[in-house]
C-alpha cells in the first residue's frame, strides 16, 4: 500500500484536483488495481467533483463563513457513544489559524471491555482546501487493493460524502477515511475487526448530512 500512495500521491499532488464526492452514477470511479490507470481515471472523475467544491466554497464565502469552526465546536460532532465501548479519553482538539489558512480537529477514543479501541478523528478543513483536496485526490482514482497483508478501496455514502476503506488483514485493523462536504475530513480507526464494516457503522452514527450542508 505505502508503495502504491508514493506513486499515486505526488501526482494528485500536482494535477490539484479535489476528489469526486457527489456527481452522477455515471461519475463514479471504476475500481482498478493499476495505479496508471487510477491515475487516469482520477483526472476524468475529479472535474465535476471540482466544480460542486468551488460552488462550495463559494457559497461559505458569500455568507461569511471563512474559516474553520472552533474545536470545541467540532467536537459537538463526535458521537456521545459506540455500541459495546465506553470513553476511554475525553475529546480533545485543537484550532490552528494563520494568514491565508484555518483549520481545526477534534478526536476522541473508546475501549471495550476486552481492550479493543477506536479512534475517531474530524478536522475542518474550511480555509485550507488546498491540505483538503490533496488528502483526498486519490479517492476520486478508483484504485483498489487485495493482497494477504490488505484489503482496501473507495467507499460512497450518501450525500457529499466518499472516501476510502482500508482493511489491514493480519493486525486485524480497520481504517475508514471519510471526505463530508468538500470541507470536512473524517477518520475512524478500530482494532480487532474482521472487516471495515464496524468502522463504517461508526462514521454513520455522525451527522454527516448536517457537516455536508455547512
Amino acid at each position: 500500500m505505502k508503495k502504491i500512495l508514493i506513486l499515486v500521491f505526488p501526482f494528485a499532488i500536482a494535477i490539484g484536483f479535489s476528489s469526486c464526492m457527489g456527481g452522477k452514477p455515471k461519475d463514479e470511479p471504476i475500481p482498478t488495481t493499476n495505479p496508471l490507470e487510477a491515475l487516469s481515471n482520477m483526472e476524468k472523475n475529479v472535474v465535476s467533483g471540482n466544480d460542486a467544491a468551488q460552488a462550495k466554497m463559494k457559497a461559505r464565502k458569500a455568507k461569511g463563513d471563512t474559516l474553520a469552526m472552533p474545536y470545541a465546536d467540532l467536537e459537538k460532532y463526535l458521537p456521545a457513544s459506540v455500541d459495546g465501548y465506553k470513553i476511554d479519553e475525553q475529546p480533545t482538539g485543537t484550532s490552528m489559524n494563520m494568514t491565508g489558512m484555518s483549520y481545526s480537529s477534534a478526536e476522541e477514543n473508546f475501549k471495550n471491555d476486552k481492550g479493543d479501541h477506536v479512534k475517531i478523528t474530524l478536522i475542518d478543513y474550511n480555509a485550507a482546501y488546498g491540505m483538503y483536496s490533496g488528502v483526498t485526490a486519490m479517492w476520486a482514482s478508483g484504485l483498489s487493493i487485495d493482497s494477504p497483508d490488505e484489503k482496501a478501496g473507495g467507499v460512497k455514502f450518501d450525500g457529499d460524502v466518499a472516501g476510502w476503506e482500508d482493511y489491514h488483514k493480519k493486525t486485524k485493523e480497520a481504517d475508514v477515511t471519510l471526505g463530508i462536504g468538500y470541507r470536512f475530513y473524517l477518520t475512524i480507526e478500530a482494532d480487532n475487526q474482521d472487516n471495515t464494516d464496524f468502522a463504517k457503522s461508526v462514521a454513520k452514527s455522525i451527522d454527516m448530512s448536517k457537516l455536508s450542508s455547512l
